[in-house]
């Protein structure tokens, strides 16, 4: 056990719901094993902050109050950069640590659309791939280290799927449904696809909808007999990996701009399912093409419709991806990513 350490973590965490987004997955597995490292971490929920200021008054609370805590920063790119705003404008000295979550802070720095001097502020960066580190390096800024995300992985499926020459084949996209993280890709893929593998192939979507785009999704799917909209899974409970790992592969042609290490991508291996993904952001540092999926450098229908169709027609290699993905998954344990070391290293 590491000794009692006050660490105050601020980001969103769910709402004292169910996580429905990356951030607020990977806020809750951090706070999780951190309470298990025998650590008192306490949450500045920053879920849905615009619409309840009582999280502001909070967040001023620990900074008049808790001086002697480690701050731990973990949330998306603009928001983060208004609180290490507040945080270098204060007289007194905190200490704090970015974990930060997406890729594109970094390049915001670098081309001017944020201040860099707020970001003096800041006692570690924590970053998720080594373009980010790199780039804050030609920033100017060297106290930054490299920890891919993490799950807690307690439980792998042990009924995977297996893949059949004559059923269709099941593709899964687990993620928020914007067109931003390749959805309407994916609709335009199926109906190129369906001109000549129409009962080869079948594509469930799962996720949260963003308000503004579900008339027009509903609307595109209902046109499509081998689509369908299957609602929300919850991983946080293991049984839902079940329903995952039935599926034969994942769909993530994202080109979301505040992608960093996607934490669906764990999930996915988890439940022994290669990913078919866009060359954005991190997925080709993440997924070995080939291996434990496929990369599709043009972020195209046309090129998604070819991979998917590659799939289709050479069912025995996904078998070989499948094991690929389980042995792979045990690497991003956050038992394994999260040391007592990198603990010690944050907490002053």
């Amino acid at each position: 056990m590491l000794k009692q350490q006050e660490i105050i973590l601020i980001g969103p965490c769910g709402g004292g719901g169910i996580p429905k987004n990356g951030a607020s997955a990977k806020n809750y597995h951090l706070v999780k094993y951190l309470r298990e490292k025998n650590l008192h971490v306490t949450t500045v929920d920053t879920e849905n902050w615009k619409r309840n200021p009582f999280i502001l008054f909070r967040l001023l609370f620990h900074l008049l109050f808790s001086s002697h805590a480690t701050f731990i920063l973990a949330a998306n790119s603009m928001s983060s950069y208004k609180v290490i705003r507040l945080f270098y404008l204060i007289p007194w000295r905190m200490h704090l640590v970015y974990w930060a979550i997406g890729g594109c802070i970094a390049d915001w720095i670098k081309e001017g659309r944020v201040e860099k001097k707020p970001y003096s502020a800041i006692d570690l960066f924590i970053v998720e791939g080594r373009n980010m580190q790199r780039t804050l390096a030609e920033v100017g800024f060297q106290n930054v280290i490299v920890v891919p995300n993490f799950k807690h992985i307690d439980y792998v499926p042990s009924g995977a799927s297996k893949t059949q020459e004559s059923a269709p084949l099941r593709f899964v996209f687990l993620s928020r449904i914007i067109p931003e993280k390749g959805c309407d890709t994916i609709i335009n893929a199926v109906k190129l696809l369906n001109k000549t593998r129409k009962d080869k192939f079948a594509v469930d979507f799962w996720g949260p909808f963003e308000s503004s785009y579900e008339k027009e999704f509903l609307g595109q799917i209902e046109t499509l007999d081998n689509v369908e909209y299957k609602g929300f899974l919850d991983l946080c409970k293991q049984e839902n990996y079940d329903t995952l790992a039935q599926y034969d592969a994942m769909l993530f042609p994202t080109r979301w701009e505040g992608e960093g290490f996607p934490g669906i991508i764990i999930d996915a291996f988890v439940a022994g399912l290669p990913v078919i993904a866009s060359d954005w952001s991190q997925n080709a540092d993440i997924i070995e093409n080939g291996k434990t999926g496929v990369i599709v450098k043009e972020n195209s229908a046309e090129a998604l419709c070819e991979a998917m169709l590659l799939f289709i027609n050479d069912r025995k290699n996904i078998e070989e991806m499948k094991c690929n993905c389980i042995n792979m998954a045990r690497y991003y344990d956050i038992h394994n990513v999260v040391s007592d070391e990198l603990i010690k290293q944050i907490c002053r």
